[in-house]
Formats: structure tokens, C-alpha cells, sequence
């Protein structure tokens, strides 16, 4: 029998790429899917991740742990940027008016929702302009003040603001931030005030706090966590209907007395509207992924963050309906643009 040679013809790279687009654009027309092709070369360059707020906050954290991971899975390097200001409004704007191509995405809070009421003019809307990818974490706020003030629980802290009113500075991580509404509200049911002062994120009011320029604020545990334990600061409660594994001694506000506030912070990723849902959808599966992994997932318990990793459209109607929320109680609060 005649044997015969099989040849095999080598294809140019260039000619490969362009067989695989092709395939993806057939499947992608066979399948609905609108945007798969686009996703084929992505990313083409470094992802970069906008955080609203200073370095050393709750969003930089968990950012910079994640991005590591990422880079490995995307081969190009996700890198974190901090545009902080206005509540984070800013880096928000700038995501929103963002090529929709995956390259430059957006790490936000809680925040973005409560201080809408309270600026007069944005730049872009939360539900029109913003592509939701997945909610990472959800976390309590502890209240927190310096050593130096004679106070070792909520009680003791009330009756001592009641004897010295308007000389207690309550910080918070902006104008509007969930930090400033757990803030007020707990003035309000504590009946006790204190001169309010926003500062640019958690780290810089958590070093107002540190260095006596402020009496008290509501910060997430990774910020303050290592001030508390150096006995920098001390933990007087949460601002959850639980209690955090950080500070187990501390107990929650509604333990406290203070009735009514169970208030969790959280933290999602957001990319501009338009993005290619391919692309959407790869962002979220590797958050999640990340999150799952052993070494990312106790950080965050170490942390008190629970993570959660919903899906793009869980997160969409969970940012409605919180945006929904925080309206009506800015109406009910007759809060009104302060900027």
C-alpha cells in the first residue's frame, strides 16, 4: 500500500488572528450576542482601575490586592489610579464619559448613591451612564475616636457631647458619603452635634482622627484596624445589625441604644455604559474568581468584608434600587445641594 505524506501548511500569525476574530464574529452573529467580536482583543494595553477616593481607603485596599491577580489572568497589568474629590463623583464622571472598551473601569462605594442629593450639578447619571460589573463587598462603618477622649462606649460618648455641644468635629470621607449619612443619622437619634468636616476619603479623615483634629467619625476596618489595635483610636460600635469579626468587642449602635441604623458600606466595579457586555461579562467572572481565591477571601474576612460577587444584572437592579432608597431619604430629610 502507498503510504502517503501527510503536510501540515503553516499559517501566518497574522492570518490566525484573523480566522479566530472571524469565527468569533460567526458565533457572535449566530448567537445574538452583540460586542463579542470586540472582546476578542481585549485588553489591548493596561487596565486601569479608577478609585474615587484617597490611597490607604477601603476601595485602595481591596483594589490593589485584587489587581495583582488580575494582571495574571488579562496578561496586561491592571493598575489602580486615585482621582480623589466631591464624594468621588469625579472619577465617576470620568468613567462615564470613558471610551466604552474595558480599558478603564471604575472601583466606587455606597457613596456615589447617598451624595447625589446633595450636589447640584453631575456630570453623568449612575443608572444611564455607568455599566454595573459586580459587587464586591459589603461592610460595616465603626464608629471611632482618639484615646484621649474620656469615653469608652456610645453611652458615655453621648452624655459627654450633650456637655460640650458644638465643640465635637465629626469627620467624614466626603460630602454625602455613606461615612457623612450614618454620621448624621446617628446625630440625630443620639440628639447630639458635632461640627461636620468632609475630608477626601477615609485615610485623610481617619489621620484627622489620629491626630486630634477630629473628634469622631464612622470608617471602615481596613483603614482604621491598625490605629485601633497601636491604640491610636478606639472602636465604639458598628453601624450593621451584627457585629464585626475585626472588633468583636465593639458592639453594634442598635446594642448601643441607638435604634433604627443598620447600615452596611459597600464597594462595586463599574465600567462605562456601552461596554461591550463580552467584555462586561469577563470582568465579572474574574472578580469573582479573585475573590474566591483562598489568600483573597481571608484577607477580606480578616478585614470584616463580606464579599458578595453578584452578577451584572443583580448589581444593576440592587444600584436602582438603592438610588431609589437614598432619594426618598434625602427627601424626607429635606437635604438639599450644598455644591
Amino acid at each position: 500500500m502507498e503510504s502517503r505524506q501527510i503536510r501540515t501548511r503553516r499559517i501566518h500569525p497574522r492570518k490566525r488572528k484573523t480566522m479566530k476574530t472571524l469565527r468569533i464574529v460567526i458565533i457572535a452573529a449566530a448567537l445574538g450576542i452583540a460586542g463579542l467580536s470586540s472582546a476578542a482583543d481585549w485588553p489591548s494595553r493596561p487596565i486601569v482601575v479608577l478609585d474615587g477616593f484617597a490611597p490607604g481607603g477601603g476601595t485602595d485596599v481591596f483594589m490593589r490586592l485584587m489587581a495583582v491577580e488580575m494582571s495574571k489572568t488579562f496578561g496586561q497589568p491592571v493598575v489602580v489610579e486615585n482621582r480623589s474629590g466631591a464624594s468621588g463623583h469625579i472619577a465617576a464622571e470620568a468613567v462615564a464619559r470613558a471610551a466604552p472598551d474595558g480599558q478603564l473601569v471604575m472601583i466606587h462605594t455606597a457613596s456615589m448613591i447617598t451624595s447625589r442629593p446633595l450636589y447640584a450639578k453631575l456630570g453623568y447619571d449612575v443608572v444611564r451612564d455607568l455599566a454595573p460589573v459586580t459587587q464586591v463587598v459589603r461592610i460595616p462603618n465603626v464608629l471611632v475616636v482618639p484615646p484621649a477622649l474620656p469615653v469608652k462606649n456610645v453611652r458615655e460618648f453621648m452624655a459627654l457631647a450633650k456637655r460640650r455641644p458644638g465643640e465635637f468635629v465629626f469627620a467624614s470621607t466626603g460630602l454625602g458619603s455613606i461615612s457623612h449619612v450614618v454620621g448624621e443619622l446617628f446625630q440625630q437619634l443620639a440628639g447630639v452635634r458635632g461640627i461636620h468636616v468632609p475630608y477626601r476619603g477615609a485615610a485623610p479623615a481617619t489621620i484627622a482622627l489620629v491626630s486630634g483634629e477630629a473628634t469622631y467619625a464612622f470608617i471602615v476596618p481596613p483603614v482604621i484596624r491598625s490605629h485601633v489595635e497601636a491604640g491610636k483610636l478606639r472602636a465604639l460600635a458598628v453601624s450593621t445589625i451584627k457585629r464585626s469579626p475585626v472588633f468583636p468587642e465593639a458592639p453594634t449602635l442598635d446594642e448601643s441604644g441607638i435604634k433604627g441604623i443598620d447600615i452596611p458600606h459597600w464597594y462595586g466595579i463599574w465600567a462605562p455604559a456601552k461596554t461591550p457586555p463580552a467584555i462586561v461579562d469577563a470582568l465579572y467572572k474574574e472578580y469573582v474568581r479573585v475573590m474566591a481565591l483562598p489568600n483573597i477571601k481571608e484577607r477580606f474576612l480578616r478585614e470584616g468584608a463580606e464579599t458578595v460577587g453578584s452578577t451584572p444584572a443583580e448589581f444593576g437592579a440592587f444600584v436602582q434600587s438603592e438610588v431609589t432608597r437614598w432619594t426618598e431619604v434625602a427627601r424626607k430629610a429635606g437635604m438639599k445641594p450644598e455644591s
